[in-house]
């Protein structure tokens, strides 16, 4: 592989713009050669943002084009087959979220990423989020003993209007917003997800997808996680942690540590650290790590199979969500 990578985006909405192609194009590491979308006006755009050739069919760029990496920004319905054409073809292949609508469509994928001589890239920019690389390093110092409760809130109040409301097209907030909210509480947690009780609402967009959704994992070490989404005006903590000597607290600007000896609860010690950064994680960065993975052998924060142990949670939530009951993860 030469010192750069010769790049495609399939998808070049707003999401292939602003995540993607912006974030690679600062990069050498990044040579963006080629773009597909079906809309012509995107076409158009990527061929004047990115001096790059233009597709309307992915399968015809593939062949066309001689490529390292994939990066793939469609629909979430089309993720899965995009996919794993591009790892059949010997691609190294970035998936956005959620990168597989449910767990066979992930092993599909793993399936294939095994065949090929490429690799497969989860898109989970939650793992380069400021509070959660912050609050992985204060867990690291157990400053607030023992671990038994892991909460992950976030919320918005907007309509949506777009294929995200319909399910037919993958669209619904638990698997939009799941690998930001689920999948933080299931790393932190460090143990099986062993047990899940799920609810999902439709509050107030139109179409049939959920725009509301809560998740309760239960650990095997014994630890509670909740994840939750909820349309809401006033904004919740994007994290509260809970231990045995104390409670951390993040919002998007700071974490706060508050320290005690339950026998003394009046005496609190707290500091707060301030945070830097894009909420949702930095795209560059990601990108960055990426090109050092492939280019330099460098570790890779997302390997397959934890993003697979996230999409057998959200299908836990779904299935109990459906069935009113808690559901068991084998």
């Amino acid at each position: 592989m030469a010192n750069s990578l010769r790049t495609a985006i399939i998808g070049y909405g707003i999401s292939g713009r602003i995540s993607h192609a912006d974030a690679m194009r600062p990069n050498p590491a990044f040579n963006i050669v080629a773009v597909c979308d079906l809309m012509k006006e995107n076409r158009d755009r990527a061929a004047s943002d990115l001096n790059c050739s233009v597709y309307a069919d992915y399968k015809e760029m593939l062949s066309n084009e001689n490529l390292d990496l994939v990066s793939i920004v469609t629909r979430s319905d089309t993720h899965a087959s995009i996919a794993c054409d591009c790892l059949e073809a010997g691609l190294h292949t970035v998936v956005t979220k959620p990168w597989a609508l449910n767990q066979e469509e992930a092993k599909t994928m793993l399936a294939a990423e095994k065949s090929s001589n490429g690799k497969i890239f989860p898109w989970i920019p939650m793992y380069w989020s400021p509070d959660y690389k912050c609050i992985t390093d204060l867990l690291s110092k157990k400053l607030i003993g023992d671990i038994f409760l892991i909460r992950r809130y976030y919320s918005d109040f907007r309509y949506r209007t777009d294929w995200q409301t319909e399910k037919c097209y993958g669209g619904g907030y638990l698997l939009n917003w799941g690998m930001h909210l689920i999948q933080p509480v299931i790393s932190l947690a460090q143990s099986p997800t062993k047990r899940v009780f799920g609810q999902l609402q439709q509050a107030i967009n139109p179409g049939d997808a959920d725009d509301n959704f809560m998740a309760v994992m239960e650990f095997e070490n014994g630890i509670r996680g909740v994840a939750e989404f909820t349309q809401s005006i006033h904004p919740f903590p994007g994290f509260v942690i809970q231990g045995a000597r104390g409670t951390i607290v993040s919002n998007a600007s700071s974490v706060t540590v508050n320290r005690a000896n339950p026998a003394k609860p009046e005496e609190v010690d707290t500091e707060v650290y301030q945070l830097e950064g894009k909420q949702f994680g930095d795209e560059s960065e990601i990108y960055n790590d990426i090109a050092a993975n492939l280019l330099e052998g460098a570790p890779y924060s997302i390997t397959s199979d934890l993003a697979l142990e996230g999409t057998i949670v959200l299908d836990a939530v779904r299935l109990s969500h459906e069935l009113r009951q808690t559901v068991e993860i084998s």
